[in-house]
């Protein structure tokens, strides 16, 4: 049983863990899917997200950090495109799939709310602007919204780790599942940028892995006959006296996260989290683009 409603705190000397975060084998090639398609449904409630991954994309190119050292000019990129509770949102994360290390993420929402919000990851900051329409404005697209104000997160500069946002989880746990057990559940800690601060994200795989049959359909390749799910339980914690982990958000989730990654494919099969007002939600996978030959 999760108790969503209490804050965990991380160990004081947390971040001196943080630098053995990502194991060797989780890194390398690109993962066999190129698209994701969920869906959640729990009473009134009604939710897609479809999650796109591509190896190398360019940065928007007016993007860059002051003084300090250059952004890649191409990075890979997770696209999350979702729809609940009258809001639109895309977002694209532009990341280092090896190290997790975030370089941009630009996310916009329209319908019951409208807002633009977009952060650079730079030396001993994250730069940010965010945006509203003003009246009269709210069809008009971002760049011309009038109402715009630039804000600067300070991250702690004894963080060991590169600092992540939650969507590189994804790419993760896909990985994660396509290695073996070894003797018992394996812990990893991840630290993340969520809603305006850093937080640690616990990583705990279960050690007992489960055969099923895909619930899901399959395109560009063929689907396998049966899957292996492996058991991630995704815990946040709070970083100094001011944290809050409750804050920690993932697909529209909160709070802890519960994800049941197939092995063969490397993605995320269901992901279980908070979503108020409906409570506990699992998204459910319902859709794979594979690669195939590309």
């Amino acid at each position: 049983m999760f108790c969503l409603g209490r804050e965990l705190r991380a160990a004081p000397l947390f971040v001196a863990v943080l630098a053995a975060a990502l194991p060797g084998a989780a890194t390398g090639s690109e993962p066999p899917w190129q698209r994701l398609e969920f869906q959640a449904k729990k009473f009134f409630l009604s939710a897609d997200a479809a999650v796109e991954f591509d190896s190398m994309v360019s940065l928007p190119a007016e993007e860059r950090c002051g003084d300090g050292p250059s952004l890649p000019e191409a990075a890979a990129r997770i696209r999350i495109e979702s729809s609940m509770l009258g809001r639109r949102s895309q977002s694209s994360l532009w990341f280092d799939a090896e190290s997790l290390k975030a370089h941009i993420r630009v996310q916009e929402e329209r319908g019951s709310r409208n807002r633009y919000k977009r952060y650079t990851f730079c030396q001993g900051a994250v730069e940010a602007e965010r945006a509203t329409p003003n009246a009269g404005e709210a069809d008009l697209p971002v760049a011309s919204w009038t109402h715009r104000y630039p804000l600067v997160h300070e991250v702690p500069a004894e963080l060991a780790a590169p600092l992540s946002e939650p969507s590189a989880l994804l790419h993760l746990v896909g990985r994660l599942a396509a290695l073996e057990a070894e003797g018992g559940a394996a812990s990893r800690t991840v630290p993340v940028f969520s809603n305006r601060q850093v937080l640690a994200v616990r990583i705990d795989r279960h050690p007992e892995t489960t055969p099923a049959m895909p619930g899901f359909s399959v395109a560009g390749g063929p689907s396998p006959e049966k899957v292996t799910l492996a058991r991630f339980t995704l815990t946040p914690l709070a970083v100094g006296s001011d944290g809050r982990a409750e804050d920690f958000e993932l697909l529209g989730l909160e709070g802890e996260i519960e994800i049941l990654a197939a092995r063969e494919l490397q993605l995320p099969v269901s992901i279980s989290g908070r979503l108020p007002p409906a409570g506990r939600v699992t998204v459910w996978l319902r859709h794979v683009e594979l690669r195939g030959n590309q």
